[in-house]
């Protein structure tokens, strides 16, 4: 009797490590779900996830410059920062500068005064109809353009991490 009292609580323990090793399998799996589709705004210790899909706003178009100097003129779908921060609660006045942080490490900062420059800095889900890819293909891209800058180097792709001082 003893031994089949064992057998039915070494079996019950199995299966109690069983269900909790897929609950945790699965927690993962949404967490990276939510986070892929998403940047992150950073502002005071706080976090706050975005979906990319709710950049998909609005049209605009303009000029940018790559690193050899020439030019280009491109159609986009997305959401100017300042209005993108002031929904979120975060007057442009107060903001000092923001860093945007792409999944590859590279970044970028941004002045206050450039982010209150009405039409100076979008973020982009779409260029010349085409979605923007991630890094990871699998992964809706958001990039930063800058408008009026003298090359592309702030034009930061895969945005992550909005990083806000």
């Amino acid at each position: 009797m003893k031994r089949f009292t064992r057998v039915i609580l070494f079996t019950i323990a199995l299966l109690i490590i069983g269900v909790v090793i897929v609950g945790l399998q699965v927690r993962h799996q949404q967490t990276e779900t939510e986070t892929a589709g998403s940047i992150t705004l950073k502002s005071g210790g706080q976090e706050l996830l975005i979906p990319v899909s709710d950049l998909d706003r609005e049209s605009f178009s303009g000029e940018t410059v790559n690193g050899k100097g020439e030019h280009f003129n491109n159609d986009y779908r997305g959401v100017e920062l300042q209005t993108l921060l002031s929904e979120q609660g975060l007057s442009p006045d107060s903001i000092h500068e923001v860093t945007a942080l792409a999944a590859d490490q590279y970044s970028a900062v941004y002045s206050g005064d450039e982010i209150r420059e009405s039409g100076r800095i979008y973020l982009a889900v779409e260029v010349n109809g085409e979605s923007i890819e991630g890094i990871e293909g699998d992964r809706p891209g958001v990039q930063v353009i800058v408008f009026g800058d003298p090359d592309s180097r702030r034009m930061v792709r895969s945005v992550e991490i909005l990083e806000i001082k």
